[in-house]
Parts: C-alpha cells; sequence; structure tokens
C-alpha cells in the first residue's frame, strides 16, 4: 500500500486549495536540507547560473548544521539571488506545509534514495509539477512523466535546463486537468485494501 494523503486532515485545515491559475510562480523543495541523502547541494548548483525571472525557489526543513556554511558561500557568491532563492526552515504545522505546495507550481527533488516519499505524494496531491531523481516513489507519481521531468541522479546541469524550461514558458506545466486528486486518499487506498481482504 502506496503513501497516501489525509483528505479529511485537508478539508478540516480550511485551506482553500488553488487552481493552477492561482499559484504563484514557486518552486519549492521540502527534506532534510544539507543532509547527504537530500543532496541539496545539487540544487544550490543548479540555481548558480540561472536567470530566475518573476520566479522564486523555496527551500522549506531543517537545514543540517554543516550546510549552513554553503547556503552562506551561495549567498556570498550571488547576493543578487537573496530575494529568489529563499531558505524558510522547518514548517512545524501541517496546514501551513501545504499551503507551501498548494500556492506553489513546481516542485524538486534531488534525493539521492528514498522511500516512498510523502513530499512526493503531498506535491502530487496539490497538482505541483514534479522533477525529481528516480527514487521511492517517484515512478508511480510521474507516471512516464505525465505529471513531471526525471533528472539524472548528480547531474546539477539536467537539473538547471528543465527549470530554465519551465521559467521561460518553454514547457507546459499545468498538467492536472484531468486528474482526480482523491486518488491519493487514504480513504481510498483503505477501501482497494478491504476489497482484497473480503
Amino acid at each position: 500500500m502506496p503513501n497516501a494523503f489525509d483528505e479529511e486532515e485537508f478539508a478540516a485545515s480550511g485551506i482553500s486549495e488553488r487552481e493552477f491559475q492561482q499559484k504563484e510562480n514557486l518552486i519549492i523543495t521540502v527534506g532534510r536540507l544539507g543532509s547527504h541523502q537530500k543532496n541539496t547541494e545539487m540544487i544550490l548548483d543548479a540555481l548558480e547560473c540561472i536567470e530566475l525571472k518573476a520566479w522564486k525557489f523555496i527551500l522549506i526543513g531543517p537545514i543540517e548544521e554543516k550546510f549552513h556554511q554553503a547556503i552562506e558561500h551561495f549567498y556570498q557568491k550571488h547576493p543578487e539571488k537573496k530575494e529568489q532563492i529563499i531558505f524558510i526552515g522547518k514548517v512545524n504545522s501541517k496546514k501551513d506545509l501545504w499551503e507551501w505546495y498548494n500556492r506553489a507550481k513546481v516542485f524538486v527533488c534531488t534525493s539521492r534514495w528514498e522511500s516512498y516519499g510523502i513530499v512526493l505524494n503531498e506535491a502530487k496531491r496539490f497538482k505541483n509539477y514534479i522533477i525529481s531523481t528516480n527514487v521511492g516513489g517517484a515512478a508511480d507519481l510521474i507516471e512516464q512523466e505525465k505529471y513531471g521531468s526525471f533528472i539524472k541522479q548528480e547531474d546539477s546541469t539536467d537539473l538547471n535546463r528543465l527549470l530554465s524550461l519551465i521559467v521561460n514558458g518553454a514547457i507546459n506545466i499545468d498538467i492536472y486537468q484531468d486528474y482526480d486528486v482523491k486518488q491519493l486518499s487514504y480513504q481510498r487506498e483503505i477501501n482497494v485494501l478491504l476489497k482484497y481482504l473480503q
């Protein structure tokens, strides 16, 4: 049984779900920033030589102590990027975290390995175009690149290429017109499981 999304908790959160046209030009990533597993340095490498134009890249999650130096070094080299590449830190409230997905158009995962990946599931639930290494449940969720694109492991140039295409409007990221988000719900998954148990 894959990870799923709690639609009942979402309904109780009071979040007003945004359509694509209401979303902001935000690209987000969520995770333990700077950990070896999450490979956040690949994101910074990709962002070094990109003009984000009207877009922002938001990095959400606790920051590993040793990674603060890499962030400081990045801003020293690129002070002009401080307003567009933003480290939010840890978000404790599920509602606040979901609001970031709700506002964003694109989700990026550069992990070297993953479990099924709750963050990828949440990104799809909020109709983010997913850019991910082929880890965990990414293949199931991206569905042969119908809902996003794969990037190669350790390849910041590949990530830079995709982000540049998005920022310049060269690929369509409004790709969820016929998608039913309830497919990801725990309620649906439990019903499927119950059918097998009968």
